[in-house]
């Protein structure tokens, strides 16, 4: 007992001695407490002060075993890539190669037992415009190169033995790292979007979406043949159907199947047609979509849907052969003529209820109509030839006058009529 009132009192003389009379009279009356000996169940010294945090530190040891071995983890996972991308070439230090053959055709060298490669895409200026990943370095270019023509000239490519992702995603950092920063197809997504996705023909209904797709289609081609490009690319018929444009890859196709889908586009953009004319003294175009047609004995019957300025009519054109068979060409072209020759002069495109007979009617009409409707019809096709209504069909023109006059008429005129 006078061990714990002495040290009572030196607290309170310590406190009294700091703090003034409050802090004495507060010390004065707090009570004394008594050292633990033991923790858990284990008994241990109290004298020093590393004795009494042994306990705490036992706890703690296998806590920051745990989080040492999980810092050593992480730092292995990140020394992995670090690894991978120091020992992958440098990207400016692979050789820059024409995706375009001097002989014309997309055909890069492939090492063999090559498995994966990670390749780079530059403009015409050879600047980076993308870098990807590819099982087949060919059919990845191809792709790449019908998508976007005017931006896919040059290339460079890193062949692997084994396909790994990770290690060619760590090789496409590294190369981002080389080059400040991810190019712009891999950075912003409408240009990412227009290497990696399908290119979409734009409609403005359901149903033009095909035909929308094709004449982009026929367009990329038609780039694709400018680049200077001899090799065939032939669009995929299923995906046109979906209002998009990709073409088969080269190496999936057998010669059977190749002559099947060429057909099967052929048929497509036959059926499907842009036309250029004048409107208004200005450029104009219109899309013309060929939705049925049959052989009659004078000629061809098109059911058609024509396209102009945000507005898609339907229509049946009755063509007969001479309008195009003795000018060279096919029934078709006829069509494009007659509804750009509509087109321009504004002839109302659907006509409803009963009709006037001097009114055209634009639903339901023979290419013979038009002619004996429209006298300056015949100019549309003078560079082809000759219509055959200009002698094939009655003009009602008057030519000698029949009854009264009235007071322009003077007796010798009326003797020279009736005798």
């Amino acid at each position: 007992m006078s061990v714990q009132v002495t040290a009572r009192l030196s607290v309170a003389q310590a406190a009294c001695a700091s703090g003034g009379a409050r802090a004495c009279a507060t010390a004065a009356t707090r009570p004394p407490f008594a050292a633990r000996t033991s923790f858990a169940g284990r008994a241990f010294s109290s004298s020093g002060s590393s004795s009494a945090a042994a306990p705490a530190q036992q706890l703690r040891a296998p806590v920051a075993a745990a989080a040492a071995r999980r810092r050593a983890q992480r730092r292995s996972a990140a020394a992995a890539p670090a690894a991978a991308a120091a020992t992958a070439p440098a990207l400016d230090s692979l050789d820059l190669l024409p995706i375009i053959s001097t002989q014309g055709y997309v055909n890069p060298e492939v090492p063999e037992g090559t498995e994966a490669t990670v390749f780079a895409v530059y403009d015409e200026a050879k600047i980076l415009q993308y870098i990807g990943f590819s099982k087949g370095l060919r059919d990845s270019l191809r792709t790449l190169f019908s998508r976007r023509p005017e931006k896919a000239h040059y290339f460079r490519a890193l062949h692997l033995p084994k396909l790994d992702q990770q290690q060619m995603i760590d090789i496409r950092a590294a190369w981002f790292d080389g080059n400040y920063g991810p190019p712009p197809g891999n950075k912003l997504p409408h240009e990412r979007d227009q290497w990696q996705l399908a290119p979409e023909g734009h409609a403005i209904s359901e149903r033009g979406k095909m035909q929308a797709a094709v004449e982009l289609s026929k367009q990329l081609q038609q780039r694709i043949k400018q680049r200077g490009c001899r090799e065939e690319f032939v669009a995929n018929a299923d995906v046109l159907e979906q209002g998009k444009v990709e073409f088969l890859p080269a190496a999936a196709l057998s010669a059977e199947e190749l002559e099947r889908q060429r057909l099967a586009a052929e048929a497509a953009a036959k059926a499907t047609r842009t036309v250029q004319f004048e409107l208004d003294g200005a450029p104009a175009t219109f899309d013309l979509f060929f939705t049925g047609s049959w052989k009659t004995n004078g000629g061809w019957m098109f059911d058609v849907v024509v396209t102009s300025q945000d507005k898609e009519t339907s229509h049946r054109v009755i063509v007969g052969k001479d309008y195009y068979e003795p000018q060279g060409i096919e029934p078709q072209t006829t069509v494009e003529r007659v509804f750009a020759f509509l087109l321009r002069k504004k002839v109302p495109r659907q006509t409803e209820g009963m009709l006037l007979s001097s009114q055209f009617t634009s639903n339901y009409f023979s290419i013979s109509q038009v002619e004996q409707n429209f006298g300056d019809f015949a100019a549309y096709f003078a560079e082809l030839g000759q219509l055959p209504g200009e002698s094939a069909f009655w003009r009602f023109n008057r030519t000698q006058d029949y009854g009264l006059k009235g007071d322009n008429e003077t007796p010798e005129q009326l003797k020279a009529t009736f005798g």
